[in-house]
């Protein structure tokens, strides 16, 4: 098989893999954040709102009777629905009822309640229970935190208590966003203490969330106009590391898997680069060791192709190969591998190594 098709047949189940993991992923979250009180927070240059817009239409697809109740303090209705067709996330808009401002100037439509200031928590508290008593177990989305950050922090504090036992009471849930760092270090504490879970957004498209007894990283990106979602593995919250040894000679990485069975490392093998590229994809291994010289796609390509996924990117990779030159090495460090071990190798070197590589990327070997 040519080269081209391997990567194309890769590339094929990579993208498989990941309208499989976004599935699963909004899965998580619909099933871990229901009837619960979440904050999405994120620095202010990440969309955040476009993973927010996301899990409401997929809410809505998904289950027929669901409602939304949206609370516009800084997008007002038009704009918020306008979003909703940027991003074609289609369903009847009449499943959300809004709760907007009424500014100066402005004609109020039909169906929406409106309010005059966005520190008119009494009135907006009115509404919501309005709405939670004509649609129970609605979700409540509260498109910025940051807004009702600015007023009084006690009356704030009033406010969101007030309406999570009504939202509770009507078996609802709630979200709400809140820009990162835009308010001050104790205001921000105070409003995130209001909400059960935290689903932290970074700059680089990583997602961070404690739901239940579980913990959700993942990394979200748009593609061809579509979002969709990854699992990460932080690095590194257990002692034992899962490495993937990579060659297609089988006595090697079982001299590996034998010379290393004292250590705290448990071993997935691959014996070619597609396998290995299959591999890393599907183990999420902690570190890779691999050969340069392999039949179908060598060491240096397999490397370059995991650059360029961004599950794959960040997992340090040690090359261990017969190739001794200069020349070798230094390719391998300019496409981005941690080190190079030469064959024939001692077994003391090849844990060195690997402990001295794993302990730059924050690993603390088990007690």
């Amino acid at each position: 098989m040519r080269t081209e098709q391997i990567i194309a047949n890769i590339l094929y189940k990579v993208n498989m893999m990941n309208v499989d993991e976004t599935h699963e992923i909004i899965h998580v979250f619909k099933d871990g954040l229901r009837s619960k009180t979440v904050l999405f927070l994120a620095p202010v240059d990440v969309a955040v709102g476009r993973v927010v817009y996301f899990y409401v239409s997929d809410l809505l697809q998904s289950d027929p009777q669901q409602k939304v109740v949206w609370l516009c303090l800084k997008v007002p209705k038009d704009k918020v629905l306008a979003q909703f067709q940027e991003y074609k996330y289609y369903f009847d808009p009449e499943r959300i009822m809004f709760i907007d401002l009424l500014s100066a100037g402005k004609e109020p439509s039909d169906g929406v309640l409106y309010f005059s200031s966005t520190s008119d928590h009494t009135k907006i508290a009115s509404h919501i229970v309005q709405l939670f008593e004509k649609f129970p177990g609605s979700l409540l989305v509260i498109d910025s935190m940051t807004v009702l950050g600015t007023d009084n922090m006690q009356v704030v504090e009033t406010f969101i208590n007030f309406v999570r036992s009504k939202v509770s009471e009507k078996n609802g849930s709630i979200i709400a966003i809140l820009g990162k760092d835009t308010l001050k270090a104790e205001s921000e504490a105070l409003i995130k203490s209001f909400f059960e879970i935290i689903v932290e957004l970074t700059s680089i498209g990583e997602i961070h969330a404690d739901i239940g007894m579980q913990t959700l990283d993942a990394r979200f990106h748009v593609e061809d106009g579509k979002l969709s979602f990854e699992y990460i593995q932080k690095k590194l919250k257990r002692g034992r590391l899962k490495i993937l040894i990579v060659d297609d000679e089988p006595d090697i990485p079982d001299l590996l898997q034998l010379s290393l069975a004292s250590q705290p490392y448990d071993f997935v093998v691959a014996y070619n680069g597609q396998q290995a590229i299959e591999t890393t994809l599907k183990e999420r291994p902690d570190l890779i060791l691999l050969d340069i010289m392999m039949p179908d796609m060598d060491g240096y390509e397999v490397v370059e192709h995991l650059k360029q996924s961004p599950t794959a990117a960040t997992i340090p990779v040690i090359m261990i190969s017969a190739k001794t030159a200069v020349e070798d090495k230094v390719r391998g460090m300019e496409l981005g591998i941690d080190d190079y071990i030469a064959k024939p190798f001692d077994k003391r070197e090849v844990n060195a190594r690997i402990r001295m590589v794993m302990r730059r990327y924050g690993w603390v070997e088990e007690e």
